[in-house]
This record gives structure tokens, C-alpha cells and sequence, in this order.
């Protein structure tokens, strides 16, 4: 069956061809981008030129495969939680298991998601990427990148025909974020919320943006360093800039940010509740590289482990979020608790996984077959580290698959990627900086830049899940084995096309 997705790209594929390739509203769009706060490490993020349209018939296929799997996660969760046997399959270290079983006080495993496919819009045929659990992220690419994309003369031309919306992924967060706060067994009336992490390698101006929201609904939020925590007389505080509510340590990495009076009075703050963006696994080694109680991640781990603060989501959530889960989903003790549905799912949908050791699976067949495998670290994310087959020659995957197998890592099945034509905005130079800034330069720049030119990217579909409802959708682009941004990937902006505000669904229009 031919997707409805097909078809309306298709539509905006025609208009662009009528526009002779729309570079004015290139340019508008990457003028918009360059003053925007669409920014990861001090970068402009790469976007692309051919959103992706989606109808109520793919936004409902997607609420069936968000559904199908948040309940076997939810299984798999709760099943660790309760059976040490099966938290063995996991190979997880004393530490790691202990922060997982901490009680977080309100009844959601995993209060936050997001759900990565790869997805081919013919058929609506799809196999899992990975769950991403801890820090998940993208919501202000998706918001910037989609801003961009009305200042083009094709979304303007189709804009009315087609219904076109964007959608929008922070309130609807904040609104579930609130409703799980309120069954904490401590919650209180108003709560001071913080966002933390480790800031030096975080996505900044998305936390003010959900900060800058929480506000506008009468809540005070603060964005802190993890390093910023302290806790006494039985609270977790931070220390922040008391006039911007703004943590003393944010700044000092590759994402600064400019802190407004930096010399101002400094406050401790009482925090009620927080969101986590802070990755378990770097929690885990700031645990091991610093041993101060009360302070930094001690801090937040006794506060947690005291019931003092309300975190969502708890460490729990990594679970789902470790790539070795794949593996734990194939295994017999899994399919034991789970229905036929469930595991026909798995088998249909969650490619083979392995631990990459030679206890576990023949290192040579991965060696001489690099092409159909990749290689992950058990507790990565971002896709750091992360080693694509057919991304290398075969003595540079033979030295790697030796290396990663004496660290910590798993060897999966290479899942088809689906393509689609797309292109950059704008077309970059070596420094991925944009070439031109006006129609003139444009057209009298190398010819290999015709803006009608259109080439295949495999697509990455991202699927939010916000205390598990499907939420909305985030998109990435890439032409290498591996699609992120490092890799120079794009992110693809997301539009809803004739979105029923009434159909049930929790996604939410801008």
C-alpha cells in the first residue's frame, strides 16, 4: 500500500520545480536559521530543503507503533525492577543497578521518550534504531527548523491547499510533566522546577526555551549544572545567578551561553522537582570521579534517594535507553512474559543484537560482512561512537570491531535506510559555512549548485512520547552510514497536513 506520505511530498516536490527551485525563499529560510537558536556546539545545525509531511493516516500509524511499543518497554521495565534474574541479562555494574531500582515516587516508568526508526514511506515498513530514554532532545531543532521553513515560497504557496501546521513539542511536554509531578507522593501546590545536566555538552538554549514556557505558566525554573546541586537540612538546592535563574557553572563549555551580570548576588534555590537531561551514564562517572557528599551528582542521588526532590524521569528510564536492550528483547526469558503480538513485534521490527565478545556471537562472520552490521557502545547516546560497516574499508571495521570488542559495546544488524530527494538550504562550503546570501551569487556560483537539483538522504523518524502518548515527530537526514549531524546530516523540519484537533491523538499544532 502506497503511503499518503508519498503523495504530498510529491506535491511539494512540483511546487518547488514550478519555483525553479525557490532560492529566494532558501535564503529567507537560512537568514532565519543564522540568527536563530538553532545551534549544537557553537554550529548553525544543518537543515533541509523538503520537510516531512505527515496526514492523519501517518500520524495514526505512528500512534499504533508508539502504543505497540511503550507497552513492551513498560514490561521489560518493570520486569528488571522485580526479577533479579533477568536484571543478569543486562551485565549492568552495582552502581548502575542501584540508581536504576531507586523508587521515584509517581507511577511512570518512562515519563519521557523518544522512539527512532528507520522508516520506508512506501509501504510504512520500519525497523528500531534505538529508544532514547535519557536526554532526549531535539525539540528546539524541530521548532527552529520549522520556522524556518514558512519563510520559504513553497510552504507559502502550499501552505493553504495542503493545511500545512507545524507542530509544537514543548508544552505538551510541560503539561505531562506536570500531570506526573502531581502524583509524586511529596508534590506540593507550586513547585521550583530545574532542568539539569551536564551543560558543558548539552543543548542550551532549548532548556531556556522550556524554561522561558514553565515561566509563562506561572512555575519558576532555573537551568542548573549538575555541578550546581547541593543538598542540606534534607533539600536539594542549587546555586544559581539570582537575578536569571540561571546556574553558576553554565558557560564554561563548547555551548556558552551569555550569562547577563555575571557578578550578580548568588542564591541558593530550593528545588521541588526536576527534569532530567542528564545522561545515567554520565551521572555514573561523576559518582565515581568525585566523592564530595552533598554536592554534585551526591547531591542529586541523595536527594533522590531521599524522596527530597521529585526527579523526572528517574534512572529507570535506562533501561529502555541502553543499547543492549535489543539484545535483552530477543532473549527466551523476555518473550516468556510477553504475548504473541508483542514478540511477533520484536521479531518483525527490533533487529538482532549481540553482545560483540566471542562468547556471545562469531567475530569473524562480523569481521568479513562489515556491510551488514554496526557497532554501538552499550551506554552511548548522540550516536558517540557509534561505527557503521559500510562506512569503512575493510582493514579499518576488522581493527575496529578488535577494538570495540574489549570494551563495552554490542554488534547489531544494519537496518535498510529509506531515501528520499532532498537537499541543504543552502548550499555549504568546506567549512559548512552557507556560499551564498543573495540570488546574484547564487546563480552565478559553481553550476553544480542548480537549486532544482535534488539527491537521495536516508532518513532517521524520530517518534516523541510524553508519559506515553506519541507526541510528535523529529526528523534527521544524512547520506553516510551513520545519520547525525557530526556526520553531515540535516535535520528535516516536520509539518502536520489536515490535522485533526479532534482525533485523540496528543500531538499538538504550533
Amino acid at each position: 500500500m502506497r503511503s499518503s506520505m508519498v503523495d504530498l511530498r510529491q506535491t511539494y516536490l512540483k511546487c518547488l520545480d514550478e519555483l525553479e527551485g525557490d532560492i529566494d525563499g532558501r535564503l529567507s529560510a537560512q537568514k532565519y536559521l543564522m540568527g536563530s537558536t538553532a545551534i549544537y556546539h557553537d554550529d548553525v545545525i544543518g537543515v533541509g530543503y523538503v520537510p516531512k509531511i505527515y496526514d492523519m493516516m501517518a500520524l495514526r500509524f505512528m500512534d499504533d507503533v508508539v502504543n505497540k511499543t511503550y507497552k513492551i518497554l513498560e514490561k521489560v521495565t518493570r520486569r528488571f525492577l522485580d526479577d533479579a534474574e533477568y536484571r543478569e541479562l543486562f551485565g549492568f555494574s552495582p552502581i548502575l543497578e542501584k540508581l536504576i531500582c531507586l523508587p521515584t515516587g509517581y507511577a511512570s516508568v518512562i515519563p519521557i521518550m523518544r522512539m527512532d526508526i528507520f522508516l520506508d514511506e512506501e509501504n510504512l515498513d520500519f525497523g528500531f534504531c534505538e529508544f532514547n530514554t535519557d536526554g532526549t532532545s531535539a525539540m528546539n531543532e524541530d521548532r527552529e527548523t520549522g520556522l524556518a521553513l514558512t519563510k520559504t515560497n513553497v510552504f507559502q504557496n502550499l501552505e493553504n491547499k495542503l493545511k500545512l501546521e507545524r507542530q509544537e513539542l514543548f508544552d505538551g511536554w510541560i503539561r505531562e510533566f506536570l500531570n506526573i509531578y502531581q502524583s509524586f507522593e511529596q508534590a506540593i501546590d507550586n513547585p521550583t522546577i530545574a532542568i539539569i545536566d551536564f551543560t558543558a555538552s548539552s543543548t542550551i538554549y532549548e532548556f531556556l526555551e522550556f524554561q522561558r514556557r514553565f515561566k509563562e505558566q506561572g512555575h519558576r525554573c532555573i537551568v542548573c549544572d549538575v555541578a550546581d546541586l547541593v543538598c542540606k537540612d534534607g533539600f536539594l538546592y542549587a546555586q544559581i545567578n539570582a537575578d536569571n535563574d540561571i546556574g553558576l557553572t553554565i558557560g564554561a563549555g563548547t555551548n556558552a551561553i551569555p550569562v547577563e551580570n555575571a557578578a550578580a548576588e548568588i542564591a541558593f534555590v530550593r528545588i521541588d522537582a526536576i527534569y532530567r537531561r542528564a545522561v545515567t551514564g554520565e551521572v555514573v562517572t561523576a559518582l565515581e570521579q568525585d566523592s564530595t557528599p552533598n554536592r554534585g551528582a551526591n547531591a542529586l542521588v541523595s536527594a533522590v534517594t531521599d524522596k527530597a526532590v521529585c526527579m523526572i524521569g528517574g534512572f529507570v528510564t535506562h533501561v529502555a535507553h541502553c543499547k543492549q536492550l535489543f539484545a535483552v528483547l530477543h532473549n527466551p526469558m523476555t518473550a516468556h512474559f510477553l504475548d504473541k503480538e508483542e514478540i511477533d513485534f520484536i521479531q518483525k521490527h527490533i533487529p538482532f543484537t549481540a553482545i560483540l565478545g566471542e562468547s556471545h556471537i562469531d567475530i569473524d562472520t562480523i569481521k568479513k560482512n562489515k556491510d551488514q552490521w554496526i557497532l554501538k557502545p552499550e551506554d552511548g547516546y548522540a550516536s558517540k561512537g557509534v561505527h557503521a560497516g559500510c562506512d569503512k574499508d575493510l582493514a579499518t571495521w576488522e581493527k575496529l570491531v578488535d577494538e570495540c570488542s574489549k570494551q563495552r559495546y554490542i554488534v547489531q544488524k544494519y537496518c535498510k535506510q529509506y531515501a528520499s530527494t532532498n537537499s541543504r538550504l543552502v548550499p555549504v562550503n568546506k567549512d559548512g559555512q552557507p556560499k551564498y546570501v543573495d540570488r546574484d551569487s547564487w546563480l552565478a556560483g559553481d553550476l553544480a549548485d542548480n537549486p532544482k537539483f535534488l539527491d537521495g538522504w536516508n532518513n532517521l523518524t524520530g517518534m516523541y512520547v510524553y508519559n506515553g502518548k506519541f507526541s510528535g515527530l523529529f526528523v534527521r537526514a544524512g547520506r553516510a552510514g551513520i545519520i547525525a549531524g557530526f556526520a553531515g546530516g540535516l535535520t528535516l523540519a516536520s509539518l502536520l497536513s489536515n490535522y485533526d484537533q479532534d482525533s485523540g491523538l496528543a500531538v499538538r499544532t504550533a
